[in-house]
């Protein structure tokens, strides 16, 4: 396992601490526990935009009139 060094505020620090000790955890364990989940959350993200931009590229678009049907159906601001 490798180590890390960042620098967060003294508020952070706190938090974190607290946080960390609500949890029964080390601050450090903490600190990895929700860098994990950011990273995890952010590659998702990025899986969908990548797929998203994937079905745009190969024109994988709703038609105007499937847009107006959805919108006749379910509402929206006009």
């Amino acid at each position: 396992m490798s180590h890390l060094t960042l620098s967060i505020s003294p508020e952070e620090q706190a938090l974190l601490h607290r946080l960390a000790e609500t949890n029964q955890s080390s601050d450090a364990e903490l600190a990895a526990a929700a860098l994990r989940e950011y990273l995890k959350f952010e590659a998702a993200q990025i899986r969908k935009i990548q797929r998203g931009l994937a079905a745009a590229d190969s024109g994988d678009f709703a038609s105007d009139e499937e847009v107006d049907a959805f919108f006749a159906k379910y509402g929206g601001d006009d």
